[in-house]
């Protein structure tokens, strides 16, 4: 079948065997590269997940604890992040995880309309740690009449999982990448997945398919120039298969980490968009039905996994003047 406005990858897979993927549209239209099924796609948001399991994996290993304070973890690293007078003690990480932590968005589409705006007039690739985002977060939060009158009900913040990168890397003693990659992506044999530099070659072997905004041009300005804990990271179809097959707990009941997965895929409150436990969105008409997803400039990212069935589907859009919507409306059912 041909999809007449989709610019981009899906995958349908069961456990990670492949059940049935397709690639449209270009993956750089200066050059005239088309999309393949083996190029890197942008996850957006749906990084968040990655940045979970990071989380939940030193949770695994005693190195923290859910519950606590995440400016206490923070401030352990004496100097490195400064004060921090504008984050609250009562800030854990289970509520950044589940986003009821009253955190401010330093997106936060209340008060700035796009990301450039966000970005206060630096350009993007001044942003490349956690702590380069702090100073955007504190400039929200003093915006706010109120700080922190959301705590204790969901409000999306990409601030909060900029800080749970930040936790990663002060808990562990690595980068937060560097951690991911060692956990998470070699771990689960997800061989083509990275946070990979919007200005750099990427390793041998990976292409990154370019981003296209709403207006035409590429979004090289309009994300951060490397991913973090909020976003960004790249991955192929295949990986995502990977990485719900190594962390569903049925199938790895034998793993530390499968009661915090489990956990994390459980709903605790209900979000903009369904259910959502710890950093997982869940389908509000079937709980069961684990999912990512994101948005960007020139990005569109959704993954879901059928935990009943063991089926996933991921779609990747490269290109915002498409939709998703055909395939989402073909291929979902085949997960059910």
């Amino acid at each position: 079948m041909s999809f007449t406005n989709f610019s981009g990858v899906f995958g349908i897979y069961e456990g990670t065997k492949l059940i049935e993927s397709g690639a449209y549209g270009f993956a750089n239209k200066n050059f005239r590269i088309q999309n393949s099924t083996d190029f890197c796609y942008g996850t957006a948001s749906g990084t968040k997940g990655f940045t979970a399991v990071s989380i939940l994996t030193l949770a695994a290993e005693k190195k923290l604890n859910l519950d606590d304070s995440v400016k206490k973890l923070l401030t352990a690293k004496a100097g490195k992040y400064g004060l921090l007078d504008w984050l609250s003690e009562k800030v854990t990480v289970r509520s950044l995880l589940n986003h009821t932590s009253g955190v401010p968005d330093y997106f936060d589409e209340d008060f700035v309309d796009d990301f450039e705006e966000a970005l206060c007039g630096n350009a993007n690739y001044h942003y490349e740690k956690p702590e380069d985002f702090f100073p955007l977060i504190e400039k929200m939060w003093k915006k706010q009449q109120a700080p922190y009158s959301s705590a204790g009900a969901f409000k999306y913040s990409n601030g909060g999982f900029v800080l749970l990168a930040a936790v990663v890397e002060a808990v562990s003693g690595m980068n937060f990448p560097s951690f991911a990659k060692l956990h998470i992506f070699t771990k689960f044999a997800m061989k083509s997945t990275g946070f990979f530099r919007l200005d750099e070659t990427p390793p041998d072997g990976i292409v990154c398919a370019t981003g296209y905004q709403q207006n035409g041009r590429s979004n090289i300005y309009g994300i951060p120039v490397t991913g973090g804990g909020d976003g960004g990271a790249f991955t192929t179809i295949a990986d995502m298969a990977q990485f719900w097959h190594n962390l569903d707990p049925e199938l790895n009941p034998e793993s530390s980490l499968s009661p915090f997965i489990e956990e994390a895929w459980s709903p605790c409150i209900e979000g903009d968009d369904g259910l959502y436990g710890l950093g997982f969105w869940l389908r509000k008409e079937n709980p069961c039905i684990v999912f990512l997803e994101g948005f960007d400039p020139g990005v569109q990212f959704f993954s879901f996994y059928n935990r009943d069935t063991k089926r996933s589907l991921t779609i990747c859009l490269n290109d915002e003047q498409t939709k998703s919507s055909e395939v989402f409306e073909k291929y979902f059912g085949l997960i059910q």
